[in-house]
């Protein structure tokens, strides 16, 4: 039984030394006592391969490459132990969440902690951390009684918070041990059985042992292997280390191989505990033959510990043409990257050149980081755009995939009676239906109508209808029954599987019959035969390892289910808590994949993968902060907790500081495992453009090797014209992502720049090639696009226009503010997808429709809103918003308590509004003559008529909110009111530019006939906005009543535009004499005068802003008509159409591409404005 030590630096040969001992065996005997090399989980694959491929040896039942685990089951499988049924941590989690739930009154720190995500997660990790390092509950309540008199001589109180933590961990873990005991066997477990029962098995008794790749162990496993010293014929342990450690001798925390040469002390000290004899160590000293064809490697091995390492061949002079030379076939290559991409993407094309030029085979390539949470998703991509197979080395989360967000969502569907986001959760998985034209159709219907809870469930079809004005005379709209019953089919295939699942999961007595009714979910919906059928499919596009996570998520699920009856199975659990401990464990689940090619570039982390024979190496993201990595404080046990429970006698991983020191062994394994060449790359930024900062490690390699050094590779998104041919020449590896940068330098040429050669004769290249070239003139076109859109032609107009052309004011002003917005809406007519929710639209809708109610039943009863006092308007308020809120969105303020909160602030609103509005009627003489005035065909009105210069017939149409008159001798002072729920003022510069028409184009509508419609001539008195709001009155001293009420009628003074007459004036505020008005925009000075504040418009003013808003609308018409469309929004100071635009994602209006930019529109002072308007001449 002796112990054997196999000692030397990275490269030196250890691994090789212990498959050729293995080997050697195998030759002299092929069916002798068993061989095992006991490796890290993860090496085991890499470790079979190496055996099974030995030459020579037709494969062999003698030798077996195990780790702890597999080689634990093995002997459980002689001597007893799998009788116990097998629990993963996805079944610990469940079954810590039931446990959480069961003494939750019992804790006192981690009483809520359950409901916290990634909480149990942190806690399993924990309670396997304690198994590791062999701590049980009974170790706990030593290291509590510990702390209990620790905690007296506290006197910051931190004792005391650590005593009440440690408390509810003992309380969780005596109870986590207790389920476990005498039922299930965890990993952790699988170890302490092999003790137990390592000197019972004849295999061990029989067997040679070789122990490879590991620098450390945890108790546990010291515990393994000191009975297996015990048992096995002969044990000989691999480590990496400069030189055999003597017992006693007293290790540097600094010195780079203080962890395996820990360990090897401390199993010096288990063979002499168990009197196991020490064979002469193997010192593997010399040349390292893995480095024997990179002699800079040696160098950097030899010397990657020193802060300050000696430059390779230092002291030899070498010419300029040497260094050169040695820069361009270096076996070290240190990278800078403009980011992330850029780094990866240069990788991926290094790569295919080895492979291309030097014969490399992509399994002898590794690509190393520190970690792939940055680099995971982005390598995937970059490798796959180039045609590189992968495999990445890191277990895959399963919580994105469509089977389980189906099996989480038709939970939540139970849950949540079935809310809109939970059942569309369960349809975007496409595991329902794979029609997603009909899903989509349904999803537009249920958004609109706000469809949830039982509407889903019940028997009749849907048949629910858009109310569009809120007017009691207007139909609802409809779809069509052929619609409908399209809906109506969509909404049973999603339904009824789920209807299904729902009676089935409310039947289940226990958790075994809600685990059941999953299950038949999933079979009802074909999910195994899906899941064959993705996998076939992302095989046969070139995607091995997606095809694996698809074909084996379904035995892991099935295992998983399992352990939830066999855990759960006959407790009784409400959906809500059913759904908790589902999450807990699908949250901790995880697919470990082999690799299911042989012929991959592996990628992998320092810390976790086990490479083989590598002879390129290429290491990623090595920045500041990450290789050396930064040490995440935090967890359940702070640093500070885990020291104070260190020094109370427990065992625990080793803590920050001493990981925070193993780094560099760590980064040593990492530069030291090729056996040919070296990539360091490392960003400059992230993807964000944050500035990142090379390693300390990038500094010390330049160090060693200042040829590097003086020309830094600088690694580009796109090659540069400024490089050489041969670096541009890199960029062409693979023909696919070629293409991307033979069309970027395409597009430099066309804009004036140079094509080196490389790149002519790259696109002579695709050129001779059918398929290439059409696809290069295909994506050539791209180069042409502008992001514009060209005038219609005569025709097209024509068609989409017709020789008539109906249109609003606020179309008109759509143009004005971006010709392709108008054609967007009007041309197009393309509308948002409705959705059942309550906007500011809506409200104002509300606003109008009540005050117009209310109106119009004052005028059927005869009744004036000067002649009612502020309680009765408000009452008559309140009723008539009662009328009209059941039309609004399908009665959406009654759908919920929140809305109909909502509802009693939008009655206060209306109803002080009214309350305001007969103050208004009361200080003047205008009253309402009509309210929703339509003009245009069929209407009261006739509409604006304008023939265009091509022959086409427009008639501006449209709908005023309220026209006021007031008597004025023979004539009738008439005026505009448009009511408004946001604070609006008439700009006379946005009249100007055609943007803010409609009030001005109403007053004319309206007085151009009003002899017709009213039976006398009218004059025009204002145009004007009404605020409809409840505001709050600000105020830096108490106020009494009459203060406040006059307060609050300065809030709702009218916006607009009056005329410049005393007469019209007095008519609208007949108590104003001089000052201000609290009704409208008027000002008056004793002498008679206007204050220059005042909006006000003289019979030559109105006559000639008259004149401006027609022709305006004129010119409008004729641009639209001849086909203008072009994506051109105004800017006025900060202001642009853009930023309330919901055609934008259409247009994709960018102020970065040359061909979009906006158009500037000048703000004159008033004064200079009227001067504009005035000198227009009048049209024929």
């Amino acid at each position: 039984m002796p112990l054997t030590f196999v000692i030397g630096r990275a490269g030196s040969g250890k691994s090789r030394y212990c498959l050729d001992e293995i080997r050697t065996r195998l030759r002299e005997d092929p069916a002798g006592p068993p061989l095992i090399l006991l490796v890290p989980e993860q090496a085991t694959f890499q470790a079979e391969y190496e055996l099974v491929t030995t030459p020579g040896l037709h494969g062999t039942l003698r030798a077996q490459a195990l780790s702890f685990r597999r080689l634990a089951y093995r002997v459980m499988q002689e001597c007893g132990g799998t009788a116990r049924i097998h629990i993963d941590d996805t079944g610990k989690q469940m079954l810590l969440y039931k446990i959480l739930q069961a003494r939750r009154d019992d804790l006192e720190i981690f009483h809520k902690a359950a409901e916290q995500r990634g909480f149990i997660a942190e806690l399993n990790e924990l309670f396997n951390e304690f198994r590791r390092y062999q701590n049980d509950a009974g170790s706990m309540e030593e290291i509590l009684a510990r702390a209990a008199r620790h905690q007296q001589e506290d006197e910051d109180g931190e004792a005391a918070s650590f005593v009440r933590k440690i408390q509810d961990l003992r309380i969780i873990y005596q109870e986590f041990e207790t389920h476990l005991a005498g039922h299930y066997v965890d990993s952790e477990d699988y170890l302490q059985t092999l003790a137990q029962h390592a000197s019972r098995s004849a295999y061990l008794r029989e067997a040679e042992l070789w122990i490879d790749g590991f620098a450390g162990f945890t108790p546990q496993e010291y515990a393994v292997i000191g009975e297996l010293m015990r048992t096995v014929k002969q044990v000989t342990v691999a480590l990496c280390l400069d030189r055999d450690y003597e017992l006693g001798e007293m290790l540097h925390e600094l010195n780079m191989f203080y962890t395996p040469a820990s360990t090897m002390l401390r199993l010096k000290e288990l063979a002499e505990r168990y009197g196991v004899a020490l064979s002469e160590p193997v010192l593997l000293s010399g040349e390292a033959p893995r480095y024997k064809q990179a002699p800079m490697l040696v160098h950097l091995e030899k010397h990657f510990a020193l802060r300050h390492p000696p430059a390779y061949l230092d002291g030899i002079e070498l010419l300029p043409d040497t260094k050169r030379r040695m820069a361009e076939d270096s076996q070290v290559r240190i990278a800078a990257a403009v980011n992330p991409r850029a780094e990866i993407e240069a990788a991926a094309r290094e790569i295919l050149k080895l492979v291309q030029t030097k014969g490399v085979r992509f399994r002898e390539i590794a690509v190393v980081t520190r970690t792939l949470e940055t680099y995971g998703d982005l390598i995937a991509t970059v490798f796959e755009d180039h045609g590189i197979p992968y495999f990445m080395d890191h277990k895959k989360s399963v919580m994105h995939h469509p089977v389980v967000e189906l099996i989480r969502s038709a939970l939540e569907v139970i849950v949540h009676n079935w809310r809109y986001e939970s059942v569309f959760r369960c349809v975007k998985t496409d595991l329902i239906s794979d029609d997603r034209q009909a899903m989509d159709e349904l999803e537009n219907y249920v958004l609109a109508f706000g469809i949830e809870g039982s509407r889903w469930t019940e028997d009749k079809r849907w048949e629910f209808a858009v109310q569009r004005s809120l007017d009691e005379d207007e139909p609802a709209e409809r779809l069509s029954e052929d619609e409908l019953d399209r809906i109506h089919e969509a909404r049973m295939q999603v339904a009824e599987p789920l209807m299904t699942f729902e009676r089935r999961f409310k039947e289940a007595e226990d958790v075994r019959g809600q685990v059941t009714a999953v299950y038949e979910l999933l079979t009802a919906l074909r999910v195994p035969e899906k899941l064959l059928a993705w996998s076939e499919e992302a095989l046969a596009a070139g995607h091995p390892e997606r095809a694996k996570e698809h074909s084996a998520l379904w035995n892991r699920l099935i295992a998983f289910f399992d352990q939830i009856v066999e855990i759960l199975g006959s407790e009784k659990m409400s959906p809500e808590q059913f759904s908790g401990v589902l999450d807990a464990g699908l949250e901790s689940m995880k697919l470990g994949l082999v690799p299911p090619s042989l012929d991959q570039v592996l990628i992998g982390t320092l810390d976790r993968t086990r490479f083989g024979q590598v002879r390129y190496a290429f290491i990623i993201g090595v920045n500041d902060g990450v290789l050396p990595a930064k040490m995440a404080e935090g967890g359940i046990l702070t640093e500070f907790e885990r020291e104070m429970a260190a020094g109370l006698g427990m065992q625990l991983a080793p803590n920050s500081r001493r990981r925070l020191l193993d780094e560099l062994f760590l980064a040593y394994t990492g530069f030291t495992l090729p056996s040919e060449g070296l990539w360091i790359s490392y960003p400059l930024a992230d993807e964000e453009g944050r500035a990142l900062l090379p390693s300390e490690y990038i500094r010390r390699i330049s160090r060693m090797f200042p040829h590097l050094a003086s020309t830094p590779d600088l690694l580009m998104a796109e090659p540069s014209v400024l490089l050489d041919e041969a670096m541009q020449a890199d960029y062409l590896v693979h023909p696919e992502r070629s293409m991307s940068y033979l069309l970027h330098q395409l597009r430099l040429w066309l804009r004036g720049g140079e094509l080196a050669p490389i790149w002519r004769e790259a696109l002579a290249w695709y050129a001779k090639d059918d398929a290439w070239r059409s696809k290069l003139e295909q994506m050539m076109y791209a180069f042409y696009y502008t992001n514009q859109e060209r005038p219609l032609s005569t025709e097209a107009s024509s068609l989409l226009y017709g020789h008539k052309l109906t249109a609003s004011v606020s179309r008109m002003e759509r143009f004005a503010a971006c010709p392709f917005m108008q054609f967007a809406s009007h041309g197009l007519r393309l509308k948002e997808r409705r959705i059942y929710r309550l906007e500011a639209p809506d409200i104002g809708q509300l606003f109008h429709a009540a005050l117009n109610k209310m109106a119009r039943d004052l005028i059927e009863d005869g009744v004036r809103w000067r002649d009612l006092t502020a309680e009765e308007l408000m009452r008559r308020a309140e009723q008539a918003v009662d009328t009209v809120a059941p039309r609004l969105q399908s009665e959406i303020l009654f759908s919920t308590e929140r809305f109909q909160y909502m509802t009693r602030r939008l009655k206060g609103t209306v109803s002080r509004t009214a309350a305001m509005m007969g103050k208004h009627a009361k200080r003047g003489e205008f009253e309402p003559v009509a309210l929703e005035l339509g003009f245009g065909p069929g209407e009261r009105l006739k509409p604006l008529t304008f023939t265009l210069d091509n022959g086409v017939l427009m008639e501006l149409i449209g709908r005023i909110d309220r026209v006021d008159a007031a008597p004025y001798g023979d004539y009738e002072w008439l005026r505009i009111i448009d009511y408004k729920s946001g604070a609006k003022s008439l700009s006379l510069a946005e009249v100007y530019y055609g943007l803010s028409l409609q009030l001005l184009a109403y007053l004319d509508v309206v007085i151009s006939q009003a002899a017709e419609w009213r039976g006398k001539p009218g004059l025009p008195a204002g145009a004007l906005y009404f605020q409809v709001h409840n505001p709050l009155i600000q105020t830096a001293r108490p106020m009494n009543h009459e203060e406040y009420e006059k307060e609050l009628l300065k809030q709702y003074k009218m916006q607009g535009i009056v005329a410049a007459d005393h007469e019209a004036i007095q008519a609208m505020d007949n108590e104003l004499e001089s000052g201000r008005s609290p009704i409208v925009p008027v000002g008056l000075k004793k002498d008679g005068g206007f204050y220059s504040d005042s909006n006000v418009a003289d019979d030559e003013q109105w006559q000639a802003v008259r004149r401006l808003v027609r022709r305006k609308i004129r010119q409008i018409g004729e641009e639209i008509v001849r086909g203008r469309v072009e994506i051109m929004p105004y800017r006025k100071g900060k202001r642009s159409p853009c930023s309330h635009c919901v055609y934008r994602p259409v247009c994709q209006f960018d102020t970065l591409l040359e061909e979009n930019g906006y158009r500037f529109l000048h703000d004159w002072d008033r004064d200079e404005l009227w001067q504009m308007i005035m000198e227009q001449k009048e049209e024929a």
